[in-house]
């Protein structure tokens, strides 16, 4: 018997402030918000963060904090996704995962973090055991929405490029929605800038499937053991 709030969609829409929200109705909520958090990669260490103990100090924290919101209530019904970049310990990392467990609790949809560094060792890892690396990498691919955490901050050598590109190049193709996060800049020709470290190419395709956001402020982990 179908239920009677969604006629067996799944979804209802609901009005906030006057607009129009998407959100996974009760009869579905439950059961997939355990599975979906359980299967999200999540590191401990982020597992308690929230839009509201993201304490902006900046306009770029206000603006990014705003934007990541105005994702949550949009998603699944998105036509980019976002890129948080700029300098290390301003909360990009926070702000990402926040929104990731939002979407996994409160709208019972699947996503996963990756951290990229991490993602690379483990595709090495493949070599010598019997999971194959290509099975690996396309569950990253293939997952509703991604989480790609940390870009740039390993070594970049030509493999991690064609991993990188392997990755963006599916999810543009599939418009499959990702939210990045990275310490390099865009419209930039230093040697810290994504298009120096990963190419043109790639930063052409990110342009076109993601907003990025300018996220800047004081580094929270050199001022947190401050005395």
């Amino acid at each position: 018997m179908a239920c009677k709030e969604c006629s067996g969609t799944g979804w209802i829409i609901i009005k906030t402030n006057g607009k129009r929200e998407a959100v996974r109705c009760r009869c579905q909520f439950n059961v997939l918000r355990k599975e979906f958090i359980k299967a999200s990669g999540i590191p401990s260490r982020y597992k308690n963060c929230k839009f509201k103990t993201f304490i902006p100090q900046t306009l770029y924290q206000k603006r990014a904090l705003r934007l990541c919101k105005e994702f949550f209530k949009l998603y699944p019904f998105v036509d980019k996704g976002l890129v948080l970049y700029g300098p290390p310990g301003v909360g990009k990392t926070h702000l990402a995962v926040a929104l990731l467990i939002n979407i996994l609790k409160y709208k019972g949809l699947r996503g996963r973090f990756v951290d990229f560094r991490n993602l690379l060792i483990d595709i090495k890892t493949t070599f010598d055991t019997k999971e194959s690396s290509q099975e690996l990498l396309h569950r990253v691919m293939e997952v509703p929405l991604l989480i790609l955490d940390d870009v740039g901050a390993e070594r970049t050598t030509d493999w991690a490029k064609d991993i990188l590109s392997t990755i963006i190049n599916y999810r543009y193709t599939n418009s499959l929605p990702t939210i990045i996060t990275t310490n390099l800049t865009f419209d930039s020709p230093l040697d810290d800038s994504f298009s120096s470290r990963f190419g043109e190419r790639t930063e052409s395709r990110i342009y076109e499937m993601c907003k990025l956001i300018r996220v800047e402020g004081n580094d929270y982990r050199k001022e947190k053991n401050q005395v």
